[in-house]
């Protein structure tokens, strides 16, 4: 099964118009980004709802193995919330690559605060499509 990028993808679709829009960039051990939650992300008052938090992590993980050259998909995510995630500030995501054990690829992720202070930390296993 061939699976295609889309200009509409919430994360990192330039074309979706309440997505998050992501610019994703490789690095030496995996991937980053920037992010300001926006108002339409809100869960409690001034807070980025949790499963934007969530697809936030998710979709660094899925591009690790993408610029990687896997086409793989989220077959399960673990999430760990540390402090909340404050709308209108920058915040900087990471995602790697930690093993990969036949159609399984192990994945982890990060969110830092401006003052490097860790937001959420995410652990995937993508399953391997081809």
């Amino acid at each position: 099964m061939l699976i295609k990028s889309s200009n509409y993808c919430f994360a990192c679709g330039d074309k979706n118009p309440i997505g998050f829009q992501l610019k994703i960039v490789e690095t030496e051990n995996g991937v980053k980004t920037e992010f300001i939650p926006k108002k339409e992300y809100e869960g409690y008052q001034n807070i980025t709802h949790g499963g934007i938090v969530a697809t936030l992590l998710d979709e660094m993980i899925a591009w690790a193995c993408r610029k990687k050259g896997y086409n793989a998909v989220t077959a399960e995510l673990q999430v760990r919330y540390k402090k909340p995630m404050v709308l209108n500030k920058k915040y900087f995501a990471y995602g790697t690559i930690i093993k990969i054990h036949h159609q399984l690829i192990i994945g982890e992720s990060q969110v830092f605060d401006e003052e490097k202070n860790l937001i959420a930390y995410a652990q995937a296993k993508m399953y391997l499509i081809s």
